[in-house]
């Protein structure tokens, strides 16, 4: 009996060995498992980062040791993603939760919380459809999981499917009412119109997570966004400098004031902050909104040089997996540059997602700024057939318009674009109210 429980012993052992060599195989040695980077600065003192060096450190002793354990794999995966989104150091972090990930469906294939994360990640890199697949499939099995629903909701957004992402977000809501749910609750709300809506839940989401937790800082940045958007500045700075307070040099809440400069005039303020957020979190929609800012103030070397940067991250996007066709298309019609190029990404993104209103919208304005307005009014039109309260949508939607000869549509809604947001994003308020007065001294000419 002694002997042949020392042999099962020699089995099992010799099984856990196996599985490391494999792993220590790919990555070259037991040290180079994934870790996690200094964070720089004042943010490597930070108790947020010390708990994350902690558990990082913890999963990989846990891997060295029990190799056979995928729980171990998944949760270093979730902290490195996270890190990913608190730091904006993507090509490090998300490759190293892929393959943690790719470790943990290679030892178990079904295991719902690396699925479940798995989809998250797709989640990140743009791929809607399939990140859709496996949050369906987890929930078939397992009808209560609200990690799931998160997903499936975010993934029916990005494809276009409002109705399902809308009776999804209500059965997550019955399953877990967290700071997640009522995340996606405004977003909602507020692709269909309700402002008011969207900021009651958006509030609540913030009010559920702790104090000076970047959670907290994003749900009330996203608030703050809401008030921004409807020209609501002193309510809006309030809330980005209250983030501030709690979690000082916030990129997003610089971000966030660097635009109610910029709709005040302030042109330079607004350049200084988005610098000093560029580098705390070299987040690259820090740069394009850097690019729009040069661009709309007639800086147009510098809109050029830091276009260049963008489209450099865009590349280097691409090579680690991201699908950024749209977000690429916007941002050339935007700076007016590689408009052919931008217009095919933009006609791939639409045959990819049809139904989703910001490719929509980024399709008609690509074809709009390659003099192609009048085949671009379907597309507007489908975009806004939400009655989503977008300043940037009128305005887009009345320029096409006008130079598809549709004078009163025109006016109309570019009056609405104002009247939504007189600065509209703080940098089309002016060429809005241009274009208005242009027409109405040709009506009165006419």
């Amino acid at each position: 009996m002694k002997k042949s429980r020392i042999a099962l012993l020699a089995i099992v052992i010799g099984v856990a060995i196996v599985g490391m060599y494999e792993y220590t195989t790919r990555t070259g040695n037991q040290n180079t498992i994934p870790a996690l980077s200094p964070r720089g600065g004042d943010a490597n003192a930070s108790s947020e980062f010390l708990n994350a060096q902690k558990a990082v450190q913890y999963y990989r002793d846990e891997i060295r040791q029990r190799p056979e354990v995928v729980k171990n794999y998944v949760e270093l995966a979730q902290i490195f993603l996270q890190e990913a989104r608190i730091t904006a150091n993507h090509h490090e972090y998300i490759p190293k939760a892929q393959s943690l990930l790719e470790e943990g469906l290679k030892r178990e294939p079904e295991n719902v919380e690396a699925l479940v994360t798995k989809a998250s990640l797709l989640m990140t890199l743009h791929q809607f459809t399939e990140a859709k697949e496996i949050s369906g499939k987890v929930l078939k099995n397992n009808p209560y999981n609200a990690a799931s629903y998160n997903t499936l909701i975010d993934a029916c957004v990005e494809l276009g499917e409002y109705e399902k992402a809308v009776t999804a977000c209500d059965k997550l809501m019955s399953v877990r009412p967290d700071l997640r749910g009522y995340a996606r609750v405004s977003y909602l709300r507020e692709l269909h119109g309700d402002i008011a809506g969207a900021r009651e839940a958006m509030n609540m989401a913030a009010d559920a997570a702790p104090r000076g937790q970047e959670q907290r800082a994003w749900a009330f940045y996203n608030l703050g966004n809401l008030f921004l958007h409807e020209g609501k500045l002193d309510t809006a700075e309030f809330i980005y400098e209250g983030i501030l307070e709690e979690r000082p040099n916030y990129a997003y809440a610089m971000s966030g004031l660097a635009q109610v400069r910029m709709a005040r005039g302030k042109s330079g303020e607004a350049i200084t902050l988005l610098n000093k957020a560029l580098e705390t979190t070299p987040e690259h929609i820090f740069m394009e909104q850097l690019a729009n800012i040069y661009r709309a103030i007639g800086q147009t070397d510098n809109a050029r040089n830091t276009a260049a940067l963008v489209l450099q991250s865009f590349e280097q996007h691409e090579k680690d997996g991201w699908n950024t066709d749209k977000e690429y298309a916007t941002f050339c019609a935007n700076q007016d540059t590689n408009l052919a190029v931008a217009l095919t990404k933009a006609q791939n993104e639409y045959a990819r997602r049809p139904d989703n209103i910001d490719v929509l919208h980024s399709y008609a304005w690509l074809l709009y700024k390659n003099m192609r307005s009048t085949e671009a009014i379907p597309y507007i039109e489908q975009a806004m057939r939400l009655n989503t309260r977008s300043s940037l949508l009128e305005y887009h939607a009345g320029l096409i318009y006008k130079a598809a000869g549709q004078a009163d549509s025109a006016k109309a809604h570019l009056q609405q674009a104002l009247a939504i947001d007189p600065f509209i994003n703080g940098l089309y308020a002016h060429d809005a109210r241009k274009t208005l007065a242009s027409m109405n001294v040709l009506a009165i000419n006419n």
